[in-house]
């Protein structure tokens, strides 16, 4: 379990990076444009990362326990 534990904290510091930085960087994005759907996409996968990483936190779940 200390591996999975120490994994979801790189990986959450990771998606709470590219939050931050889609934060700053999304008013001036023009709506509709290439980069605008990128930057939509990329903070759902980051939202939908951080819950994965919550639910495996909450239930305790090793996904490294077989290695």
């Amino acid at each position: 379990m200390d591996r999975t534990r120490s994994v979801l904290k790189f990986v959450f510091g990771i998606n709470v990076l590219f939050l931050i930085l889609l934060a700053f960087s999304y008013p001036y994005l023009q709506p509709g444009t290439g980069s605008y759907v990128a930057a939509t996409l990329t903070a759902a996968i980051c939202l939908f990362m951080l819950a994965l990483v919550g639910i495996l936190s909450y239930f305790r779940i090793d996904v490294f326990g077989q290695f």
